[in-house]
């Protein structure tokens, strides 16, 4: 006779996932615009020479430690057996979590670039393509392709500066994006997901790996969004590239250009 219990292994249940993700950015986009507006005029305004890269990481921060917490507090396995069970039960939770501060983070980035998001649809297209990019960065498998899920757009999944290129876009062929929010949230989730079993290891394990696997996720998203937000690069100019005429010097025995 078998002695203790037998549980089953915990399993990634992909479509209900999916269906909360969804209701997850449309209860999010909006509230994560006026907060992050806030957080970043705070930052801005007491560093206002600063470039925006060089605040991406404390604009962000918060994102990054509250989606750890909610993470680590989300699956509570503590023993064999029991706790699995119970944080099997919390993973949809930590996955709702890891993605309401992705997306609330993806919006700091793009006001700290200075980006109008006013645009409900325009910002919603922005995010999903953050959140492209990042399952396909985080993906191992190679089963995530950006012309699978983005189709005639995947060349916006990777380009700096591609919020330019969808201001550039129709407002039809925005919504082909928005159409493919389904789709893209199945990428995200099967790339976020499976990794975040291993918060189910017992002895306090597994929510350390969870919190630090979330991290990253984090991580990745800020890192898409500022690609995605980000301008481009401005063309270096030297003193000595200017033509002769246009450079004055001061100084004894130095005659300005005549004009």
């Amino acid at each position: 006779m078998d002695g203790g219990f037998s549980f089953s292994k915990p399993e990634f249940d992909l479509e209900s996932t999916v269906e909360r993700a969804m209701a997850v950015v449309d209860r999010t986009l909006q509230p994560s615009v006026e907060e992050a507006r806030e957080v970043v005029d705070k930052v801005r305004g007491s560093r206002p020479l600063v470039a925006p890269g060089d605040l991406v990481a404390q604009v962000t921060r918060g994102n990054r430690l509250r989606a750890a917490r909610a993470v680590s507090y989300s699956l509570p396995s503590i023993l064999p057996g029991y706790g699995t069970v119970l944080s099997a039960a919390g993973l949809p939770v930590a996955l709702r979590e890891a993605l309401k501060e992705a997306v609330s983070a993806t919006v700091r980035v793009g006001l700290l670039h200075g980006r109008d998001l006013d645009d409900p649809q325009l910002t919603r297209t922005a995010v999903l393509l953050v959140l492209t990019e990042g399952a396909v960065e985080l993906d191992k498998t190679g089963r995530i392709r950006p012309e699978a899920v983005l189709g005639p757009h995947a060349a916006l999944v990777g380009r700096p500066a591609a919020y330019d290129a969808l201001v550039a876009l129709t407002a039809a062929e925005r919504q082909e994006i928005a159409a493919s929010q389904s789709e893209i949230l199945r990428a995200w989730a099967l790339a976020v997901g499976p990794p975040l079993l291993a918060g189910l290891l017992p002895f306090g394990l597994g929510p350390m790996a969870a919190a630090n696997y979330v991290q990253h996720v984090l991580k990745g998203a800020i890192a898409a969004a500022t690609t995605v937000f980000g301008h481009a690069d401005p063309v270096s100019v030297t003193v000595d590239d200017l033509p002769g005429r246009e450079t004055r010097e001061d100084g004894p025995g130095v005659r300005e250009p005549e004009r």
